[in-house]
């Protein structure tokens, strides 16, 4: 038998705990956000038939196995945009989604194959909306997070 992974040990994730505890509170906070100004949330599915067009993104390939045993190769997806996108094709007019996304060929410092993205749409609205939104994320997350400003890399923001 092998021995108990170091990771998952009480002290281990002590330390874990705080950023784990400030990520609910943005996630609940924007969802509240969004619900306020009547968005509708929308979790579009991981798996996708084409890896999509983007040549500067790489998705991770699978397959499903079907009952007959026939294989039909599937994606996980890098984006919700797509998916998103049809759903504005169909009359949607403020939609958002919150979930994990993959990419395969990043890892890195800032880069992790498996990541949380927020996307959302507001159809016939100006660019200057959706940067206001931005502004408002940012504040909203630093409030929940309890920071007075953001320091990245030796620069710092309020």
């Amino acid at each position: 038998m092998t021995a108990a992974s170091p990771w998952w040990r009480p002290h281990v994730h002590a330390d874990r705990r705080p950023r784990l505890m400030a990520r609910n509170a943005i996630a609940a906070a924007l969802r509240g956000w969004f619900a306020e100004r009547d968005f509708v949330e929308v979790t579009t599915a991981a798996l996708q038939v084409s890896p999509g067009n983007e040549a500067h993104l790489a998705a991770f390939a699978t397959e499903a196995i079907a009952p007959d045993a026939s294989r039909q190769p599937l994606y996980l997806h890098t984006s919700p945009e797509f998916a998103c996108k049809k759903l504005l094709a169909a009359g949607e007019k403020r939609i958002f989604s919150l979930g994990s996304v993959y990419r395969n060929r990043e890892r890195g410092p800032l880069h992790h194959p498996e990541f949380t993205m927020l996307e959302w749409y507001r159809v016939g609205e100006a660019y200057q909306r959706l940067m206001a939104d931005c502004a408002e994320f940012l504040a909203l997350a630093a409030e929940k997070a309890g920071a007075k400003s953001f320091r990245f890399r030796g620069r710092e923001a309020d």
